[in-house]
């Protein structure tokens, strides 16, 4: 029957319509083993020689349609819209050796209903498992609740979710299954508990429910959009362009693990034509000159200003030299391999996500996580002085500037000038509109630079300036 194997040391009581008959059988193999093993059938018992002397054909006949009065022995099992049946009466005509079937008859196995219950009672107060002892009354029993299992039990099956950062609903969440297992000694106890106390074997079959590791409210609590920051870059060239595309696309899909540390550096690499990044305008003391990278802190910048209003906890984030344009003064976020990062700590207790998008005129950072209910988080800054820069004036008297200016009504920055400004940044944080802190970020100083205006030396002629003017229009503009 394919069951494991158990010692089984069985005593059955003596049939209540035969003598006094005490059986002891002992066994290497399962209960229905018997059907196999005819001569361990009691098998140091003379009574057996003899009762074997008796089994002739027409015996065994008889006690075939002796099995007609067994025919209400069935047992109905549903399962939702399922039904599923067993006839005893048809699987004990399927018994491979009928002698055996006929010779444990004579203790009850096949009798009456009343004493297939007693028998049950007994073997169930000796200790015998449910299982075995339904099993011995109901051949191939088992082999029905196999098929039940095959047919009703599922998997579980974990809730999946797939993201597209094209769309603004980013996250799409397949459901979990919920598995079905059948529940095997419950369902024996049912049969045993109904068939010693009812004459109708119907049974509701008792299942257990197998819960998926990943549900979809798993994924569903860390969806919610806490910030989202974009910033300009229509004015970049297409260098300073591909270098902002390649750091987006190193931090896209990220996540953050509750109480990781986000390092940009780390996340992004060196900025190396190796790692794909080009040359482009970058500042270096106070300056705009070429640099491999250039563009990138714009990329750490949006970032920085997504993390503010995700209600993150900055652990650093540092200015550049001079302010510069895509951002309100006070909340640039310079980084430069080894020297100067963005990091911040996830400190929602649930992993967020950060998403990209580029485009040709802009930078687009979101990030999304636990929800922030009734939590807003907002920017400002204060400025708290501004000095206004002076231009030097220097004439290209030696024409090292020739590519550049030549006359003298013609001029060039040989450096920019640069406002000096001291500027205190903030974020804000309300709970169902109502501001409840205040936090200072940073209190930047910028030192004033004053610019350095070349000129050229050479005087222009008005054949070298101009074609000639209109008629009625004077050099000064005025109409004659």
């Amino acid at each position: 029957m394919g069951m494991k194997k158990y010692t089984i040391i069985i005593s059955i009581l003596c049939v209540i319509f035969s003598p006094l008959m005490c059986v002891c059988i002992s066994a290497e193999s399962d209960l229905f083993g018997l059907t196999e093993r005819r001569d361990q059938i009691l098998h140091s018992s003379a009574q057996v020689e003899m009762f074997d002397e008796k089994i002739d054909h027409n015996v065994v006949e008889a006690s075939q349609n002796s099995y007609a009065d067994l025919d209400d022995e069935n047992i109905e099992f549903h399962y939702k819209d399922k039904i599923f049946q067993y006839r005893l009466a048809d699987n004990i005509k399927t018994s491979k050796k009928f002698d055996i079937d006929f010779a444990i008859n004579r203790y009850g196995r096949f009798d009456s209903a009343e004493t297939r219950r007693r028998l049950l009672a007994h073997m169930l107060d000796i200790g015998i498992d449910e299982s075995v002892a339904i099993n011995y009354l109901f051949p191939n029993l088992d082999t029905l609740v196999t098929k039940i299992k095959n047919t009703i039990e599922r998997a579980p099956l974990d809730a999946k979710q797939t993201i597209n950062t094209n769309t603004e609903k980013v996250f799409f969440i397949t459901p979990e299954q919920v598995g079905i297992r059948l529940d095997e000694t419950a369902l024996y106890h049912e049969i045993a508990t109904t068939y010693l106390n009812s004459d109708m074997l119907l049974i509701d079959l008792p299942t257990q429910e197998l819960i998926p590791n990943i549900r979809a409210q798993d994924y569903q609590k860390r969806a919610y959009l806490r910030a989202d920051f974009s910033t300009d870059i229509s004015r970049s060239n297409a260098d300073r362009k591909h270098n902002v595309k390649t750091a987006l696309a190193s931090l896209n899909r990220l996540e953050i693990a509750p109480n990781e540390t986000f390092s940009f550096n780390k996340i992004t690499g060196r900025r190396t034509k190796a790692n794909g990044y080009r040359e482009a305008k970058i500042i270096i003391n106070n300056e705009y000159v070429n640099g491999v990278g250039g563009g990138v802190c714009q990329v750490s910048t949006t970032l920085y200003n997504s993390a503010l209003l995700a209600g993150l906890e900055i652990l650093e984030a540092n200015k550049h030299s001079k302010q510069v344009g895509y951002v309100k003064y006070g909340f640039d976020a310079m980084v430069n391999f080894g020297s100067s990062d963005l990091r911040f700590r996830n400190n929602t207790g649930e992993k967020i996500t950060i998403i990209t998008n580029y485009s040709s005129s802009k930078a687009r950072i979101r990030i999304f996580g636990a929800s922030l209910a009734d939590t807003e988080y907002k920017t400002e800054n204060e400025i708290i002085s501004i000095t206004a820069p002076k231009d030097e004036i220097e004439y290209d008297t030696q024409g090292k500037y020739l590519d550049k200016v030549e006359y003298d009504d013609e001029y060039f920055y040989l450096r920019q000038p640069s406002r000096g400004m001291e500027v205190k940044s903030y974020r804000l944080k309300y709970q169902s509109g109502k501001l409840v802190a205040r936090e200072l970020l940073r209190f930047d100083k910028f030192k004033v630079q004053n610019g350095v205006r070349v000129y050229g030396t050479k005087k222009r002629t008005v054949e070298e300036d101009c074609a000639p003017m209109p008629y009625g229009i004077s050099l000064s503009g005025n109409i004659f």
